[in-house]
């Protein structure tokens, strides 16, 4: 049901994806007119100019914000001719799941359409920091799009998905309040200045929501290293044939949708390969933060880290051997360790950095 509803969202994605980053494109080179004119206007009353790393990654954000917000709008809206649904209201809460009370793909679709609104739409102020703000937000912003439905004709009004996306923004959003407290954490340990917005959490409340995600990531590594040989091959099948498009897309290299789907196994295999060094650098870097925030310095929080990631991997091909048509492999071990160690080593090349930057500011002030 999962490689479903993604199969139904990437066909529903690439069925507007010129239209929504046309106005992606668009809205960014307003956006930076505008932070220039802003800058403009500092220097002119003396005011302290943003830095060029700070408008950076403003604009990259925003940007991609745009084509979520661009996406949201032609698949729910735009996309869609006016008239082209009859006017339909169903009020009925879990109506749209499947019968026995399973969630559906449908459903699902509409929990994944908005987890992105719940992780980017609080970069945008303080005021959506605030997990009611987001809430209501995402519940007013989902009204507002089935309204529209149903007012042009372009979808039906239905309670669920009202209640599915709103839960979607709510997911969204622990994953923006874990990330963004762990840099709060980040700050106060490596004695970086908070600025007036930001609180620290209390170490307990922040030893939770740290273990979570390292809990999950385990679980993920697990989850697909219990599939059996076929079903994991089937998703591994097509998470290359969709990264072949995207690429295909992005440096226009005008393969065939035939093409690219015979050029399937010859890429799979980095794919996979990717993956493990994925699970596994993220493993690492959630485990780092776990450790680097209860005091264990980085030195000795990479080696740990280090050390759990090969445990870790021995464990999970010891646990693929076990399952239909799958086998042990050594060097999956060695990839997996290497995606941990890749991620540790940017971690401590990003220390090195702050301590520069500490010490220079150190001896301007003196």
């Amino acid at each position: 049901m999962l490689l479903r509803t993604l199969n139904d969202m990437w066909t529903a994605l690439r069925s507007f994806d010129d239209q929504a980053l046309t106005f992606a494109f668009r809205a960014v080179l307003v956006y930076i007119l505008y932070r220039i004119i802003v800058n403009i206007v500092k220097k002119l009353r003396g005011r302290e100019c943003d830095r060029l790393w700070q408008m950076v990654i403003s604009i990259c954000l925003f940007g991609v914000l745009c084509v979520y917000m661009a996406y949201l709008i032609s698949l729910t809206l735009s996309g869609r001719d006016a008239g082209s649904r009859t006017n339909k209201v169903n009020l009925e809460i879990f109506g749209t799941w499947s019968p026995g009370g399973t969630i559906s793909a449908h459903a699902l679709e509409n929990i994944f359409l908005f987890v992105p609104f719940g992780m980017l739409v609080p970069l945008t102020g303080r005021f959506f920091k605030r997990w009611w703000n987001l809430l209501l937000m995402a519940f007013i912003t989902s009204l507002l799009i089935e309204t529209l439905q149903l007012a042009t004709a372009r979808g039906y009004f239905e309670t669920d998905d009202i209640i599915l996306n709103t839960f979607g923004a709510v997911a969204g959003f622990a994953v923006f309040w874990l990330i963004y407290h762990s840099y709060i954490a980040f700050k106060h340990e490596t004695n970086l200045p908070l600025s007036r917005n930001e609180q620290k959490l209390s170490r307990i409340t922040l030893f939770a929501v740290q273990l979570l995600p390292v809990i999950l990531c385990v679980l993920l590594i697990f989850g697909f290293g219990s599939d059996d040989a076929d079903k994991s091959g089937e998703l591994s099948r097509f998470v290359t044939e969709k990264l072949l498009y995207i690429i295909n897309k992005i440096m226009g290299l005008e393969w065939t949708a035939e093409r690219i789907h015979n050029s399937v196994q010859d890429y799979e295999a980095y794919v996979r390969t990717g993956a493990h060094f994925a699970e596994f650098g993220l493993f690492a870097l959630f485990a780092f933060v776990f450790f680097y925030c209860r005091g264990i310095r980085n030195g000795t929080a990479s080696l740990i880290t280090l050390a759990l990631s090969g445990t870790l991997a021995i464990l999970d091909e010891i646990n693929q051997g076990f399952k239909d048509g799958r086998s042990r492999s050594l060097s999956d071990v060695l990839i997996d360790c290497i995606g941990a160690l890749v991620i540790l080593s940017f971690i401590n090349v990003l220390f090195l950095l702050i301590r520069k930057y500490k010490m220079k500011h150190r001896h301007h002030d003196n």
